[in-house]
């Protein structure tokens, strides 16, 4: 096993495709097919469940795909370490979020900008990043609901409408729009406890009148919606803030009209505490960032 071959496995799993990997790797679709069938041999499991000529990544895939994801991002945040140690310069970042799968993309794609930078990162519920800024644990955060404190700025970026996932078996699969009312007697499929996701379903449930049956939990976006797209329950589901895998299962997305469901993701920053250089350019990158998928949601 190599990096060439964590690779391409990423790039698979990303398209769940082979001739469309195949395309954007530069190689022949049977070399990158022997080359999958070869990971899956000195791993012991398969990773993809293939059908005719469709290709799709399994739950062993999905937690394998994770791992290899944080592993390409420790590689690029270990070139970052050297940039560092190379130059002398003072260029560490801590950062605190409560979407973790913004991670990945953010920062592989500010490394590519500013590769002398060096990044702590944690992933804590809103209470515990409001408690890392004020203790100076932290630079920023990138939180899902707005702080209202003297000595802490809040910058909201964007505003996501959030929607309810269902099985296409389901009896309201076929509907654009429903009430969240008429699934309250529908199992919900949740993160777990202290993640603000979970948070937000109790808050949009208790908003349309009832307490919500959590039957199934996933501890990431990718395995709470493959638990709905395998008709285990249903699941609110983020517009922007989803990468392409999750986007693309097959799941019936369904706007809610009643209560309005909406997120504000922002940044938040101590206002007593001078930003370094590289902090306001992060700062800086992230609006910019959330804006572009916002925007590239809406087209």
């Amino acid at each position: 096993m190599d990096l060439l071959q964590l690779k391409y496995f990423q790039v698979v799993a990303k398209h769940q495709h082979l001739t469309r990997a195949a395309t954007e790797l530069n190689i022949t679709q049977p070399a990158l097919s022997k080359m999958i069938a070869k990971l899956e041999k000195v791993l012991g499991y398969q990773l993809f469940d293939r059908r005719e000529r469709q290709i799709q990544l399994n739950s062993l895939g999905e937690a394998y795909l994770r791992t290899v994801e944080n592993v390409f991002l420790e590689l690029k945040m270990g070139e970052a370490e050297l940039a560092y140690l190379a130059d002398h310069q003072n260029k560490v970042l801590s950062i605190s979020v409560t979407i973790p799968s913004l991670l990945p993309d953010l920062l592989g794609d500010f490394l590519v900008r500013y590769p002398g930078t060096r990044f702590r990162q944690h992933q804590a519920s809103f209470e515990k990043m409001v408690q890392q800024l004020e203790a100076g644990e932290i630079d920023l955060g990138i939180s899902t609901k707005p702080v209202a404190k003297e000595n802490i700025e809040w910058i909201p970026i964007l505003e996501e409408e959030i929607l309810l996932t269902v099985p296409l078996s389901h009896p309201l699969a076929n509907r654009k729009a429903v009430y969240l009312k008429e699934v309250e007697k529908d199992p919900f499929v949740v993160m777990p406890t202290g993640y603000d996701f979970r948070t937000m379903t109790e808050h949009f449930c208790h908003l349309a009148g009832f307490s919500p049956d959590f039957a199934f939990e996933g501890d990431e976006t990718g395995i709470t919606q493959e638990l709905v797209e395998r008709g285990l329950g249903v699941a609110f589901y983020p517009t922007v803030l989803i990468n392409d895998r999750v986007r693309k299962m097959k799941t019936a997305k369904l706007k809610i009209i009643e209560p309005r469901c909406t997120r504000t993701v922002g940044l938040i920053r101590a206002k007593n505490r001078k930003q370094t250089n590289i902090t306001m350019k992060f700062s800086q990158f992230v609006i910019e960032y959330l804006k572009n998928r916002q925007k590239d949601q809406d087209e």
